[in-house]
């Protein structure tokens, strides 16, 4: 195909976009492909592997195919997965998904269509039936598609989110997010991981109105990324409970106190009597089903690695401290990660690697606390 080259990522050939190698922002014609988003493919290869063997349907949807990088990499990459449909409203990257399926031998497992993404999603497979596995990975915001993506996967399958408007999510337009996503962002040090929450609450909420209920098991943020992957149920009183997962965050930008509480609350700080900003409404509970990243990280390279490694230990407090932010109010050199958890756990405090950010830590001690521990 003209202005097409083939490159290979993972165990796959795909046609891509000549620019979309060397321009700095990848361009969205004749098609796009963002070469920087490896790691994200790279993990959701690894989670489909391992999840498939949970799915009564074996079948996955990528709703914002683009040249077919994902679903071609499920195609070839994860036997397991035996019927692979992707879809895109930009015909020429249908064109090089349906002629890279044909280089990789995979086209009698691959099923590729033009068309709005709720309309693709609406329709099932080719008996009608919903989908295993539902990837989203839109331009911007998924906000407007959520409710199409759960209402075409099976009971007990698997949806997998992207949202890549991070200026909103973390704070920046706020009066936007709380249109989209329901609650509000805070523009600090650990504003990923609201962000995050913020979208999987999204996920939640909009699951239990249409009588399901979701169980995140993995969620990651890596540069402009924010990926959430949810397992869902049909179950209204699971969805009845949606809001025992649900909850607030709120942060002092005086002296860094933070911690989750279930109501919406104006109070000052209790450790030095500054009014407190609150995010959410947001999800407080679990992330990371850690058995099943344990066994993804067995089949990891460096980099998937390192995300890994640390969500499988990660502890379950919905925010967390950058270790340069705690030797400055310090006034003192940074302590390594590892030093800091064992100082913590050595004071009777859980502490943990987080994934969201390989310069900081989980814990659930107060900053004072850390502080002290620390000193």
């Amino acid at each position: 195909m003209e202005g097409f080259t083939e490159i290979v990522e993972g165990k796959t050939k795909l046609l891509v976009p000549a620019l979309s190698l060397t321009e700095r922002v990848p361009p969205k014609t004749p098609a796009f492909f963002n070469p920087a988003a490896k790691l994200n493919r790279d993990l959701s290869i690894l989670t489909y592997r391992v999840f498939a063997p949970r799915l009564k349907e074996r079948t996955l949807a990528d709703g914002f195919t683009g040249v077919g990088a994902r679903a071609l990499r499920v195609a070839v990459e994860v036997p397991e997965i035996e019927q692979v449909y992707g879809n895109d409203a930009n015909p020429s990257a249908i064109e090089a998904a349906t002629k890279a399926a044909e280089l990789n031998g995979v086209s009698s497992k691959c099923r590729f269509s033009v068309d709005e993404v709720c309309k693709f999603l609406l329709k099932g497979n080719y008996k009608e039936e919903r989908f295993g596995i539902i990837d989203l990975d839109p331009f911007g915001t998924p906000a407007r598609h959520v409710d199409c993506v759960l209402r075409a996967v099976l009971d007990s399958g698997l949806v997998s989110i992207t949202a890549t408007d991070t200026a909103v999510l973390c704070g920046v337009y706020p009066k936007v997010c709380r249109r989209r996503y329901y609650g509000r962002p805070l523009n600090n040090s650990y504003g990923n991981e609201t962000a995050i929450r913020l979208l999987t609450s999204l996920i939640a909420l909009t699951a239990s109105r249409l009588e399901l209920a979701i169980r995140p098991v993995f969620a990651h943020a890596t540069m402009h990324y924010l990926r959430v992957y949810a397992q869902v149920a049909v179950s209204s009183s699971e969805a009845n409970d949606v809001y025992s997962n649900l909850g607030y965050v709120r942060h002092c930008f005086n002296c860094g106190h933070r911690l989750a509480v279930t109501e919406y609350e104006m109070d000052k700080c209790e450790l030095c009597q500054h009014g407190m900003r609150t995010a959410g409404l947001l999800w407080t509970g679990p992330l990371q089903d850690r058995e099943l990243v344990a066994k993804m990280a067995e089949g990891a390279d460096e980099k998937c690695n390192k995300v890994l490694d640390a969500a499988a230990g990660e502890i379950d407090v919905p925010y967390y401290f950058k270790a340069d932010e705690i030797s400055s109010k310090m006034r003192a050199s940074p302590h390594s990660i590892a030093k800091i958890i064992e100082k913590l756990q050595a004071a009777g405090y859980r502490a943990s690697k987080t994934s969201f950010n390989t310069g900081a830590f989980k814990t659930d001690a107060r900053i004072d606390r850390v502080l002290q521990a620390l000193s």
